[in-house]
Formats: C-alpha cells, sequence, structure tokens
C-alpha cells in the first residue's frame, strides 16, 4: 500500500519535527503502515489551515504493565511529549493483544488504564487532554493463543461511562493480515479514520 504523505504532516523523531513518513515507528524491524496518517489525514480534511504534529511513541508486543506511571517506556513518552509540544491535543492508544492472553491482565486492565490516563494527564497539566483508545480486531481469539480479545475489547468500551474526554473506537469488520493477531493495510487505514471521526466529535462535545 502507498505510503500517505502531506507538508501539513509532521512528525517529532530525534528531537526535530520534519515531514511525517510511514512508518512513524521505529520499535520493531517489521514496522510498517500504522493508523496515525490516515488519522491525520482525515482532521486536514476539516481543517485543511492547520498543521497537524505526530509524536510516535508506541512500541509493540508490550504489556499495560509496561506503560503504568514510572516505568521505562511511561516516562520516555512524557518526557517526549514535553520536549515535543506545549499545546497536545490528544493521545492515540491501541494497545491489549498482548494483555489478551492472560485473565489476570484482563481483570486488571481497566484499573490500568484509568491509572494511566489520570496519570498522563496530569503530569502533562492537561486535564482535558483526549484519550481516545481503539478495540482489539474480532479475529483475535482463543485459536490464536489470545482467548480473550472480546473482553479487552469490552473493557475499553465500558471506560467511556467513567472517564471524561476518553472515547473508544469500533474496530467492526476490520480484518487481520492473516495471522489472527494483527490488522492488515487496508483495516489500519480505515480504523486512523474512525479515530480521527471519533476525535472530531469529542472535541466538538
Amino acid at each position: 500500500m502507498k505510503p500517505l504523505s502531506d507538508p501539513r504532516i509532521l512528525m517529532f523523531r530525534n528531537s526535530n519535527w520534519i515531514p511525517a513518513i510511514e512508518p512513524l515507528h521505529r520499535d520493531r524491524p517489521e514496522a510498517g503502515i500504522g493508523l496515525a496518517m490516515s488519522f491525520a489525514s482525515v482532521l486536514l480534511d476539516h481543517h485543511p489551515e492547520i498543521t497537524i504534529g505526530l509524536i510516535p511513541c508506541a512500541v509493540g508486543a508490550t504489556s499495560i504493565s509496561e506503560w503504568m506511571p514510572g516505568t521505562e517506556l511511561y516516562q520516555k513518552a512524557v518526557r517526549t511529549a514535553r520536549k515535543a509540544s506545549a499545546s497536545l491535543q490528544g493521545i492515540l492508544w491501541h494497545q491489549g493483544e498482548y494483555d489478551a492472553s492472560d485473565k489476570n491482565r484482563v481483570n486488571a486492565y481497566a484499573t490500568c488504564l484509568s491509572t494511566l490516563i489520570q496519570s498522563i494527564r496530569t503530569e502533562l497539566r492537561t486535564p482535558d487532554l483526549a484519550f481516545i483508545a481503539g478495540e482489539l480486531g474480532d479475529f483475535i481469539d482463543t485459536d490464536s493463543g489470545f482467548p480473550y480479545g472480546c473482553d479487552i475489547s469490552g473493557i475499553l468500551k465500558s471506560l467511556e461511562r467513567s472517564i471524561s474526554k476518553y472515547v473508544c473506537v469500533s474496530a467492526a469488520g476490520l480484518t487481520d493480515k492473516g495471522d489472527r493477531l494483527h490488522f492488515n493495510s487496508e483495516s489500519l487505514r480505515e480504523f486512523g479514520k474512525r479515530y480521527a471521526e471519533e476525535f472530531l466529535k469529542l472535541c466538538n462535545k
């Protein structure tokens, strides 16, 4: 799939703002197309006069426990966000596949994510910072080795009732790349568009 590009979309890399190019993340050798560029493209369709800055912080194959306050990944993400921008508008969160393999991690997930969101908002001094999460693919199941995918998605959705400026994006109808775990490129493009539409609704509220 052809990478998206637009001079109005920048990314923060090596302490500098540069034109955004895919892959935005370099956490894994196989990293490729994600959801952030189509997310940004939809925002530009609605607001062509703006410039969008993306701050890549994702690391694949990690548990939410590795993102809790005080951990290396959490501290690095907060430091990067502070260095990149004084006007952060939102966080795009897609995580949970790893935790869908263990019932104990599932049981702790809601508390962990709620704590994470509150801590990030406090540290960045943005109590109303938008937080956009996304469901896991419904193809994740026992056969893929992650039997609690639906449970994680249910938790992500349920937090809309208890966390302000938070929304969970539907993954209905999206497909995997053949491994019953990761979305394919076309689905990631669509997912990014859905993230953008939910973000715009949240901002309008």
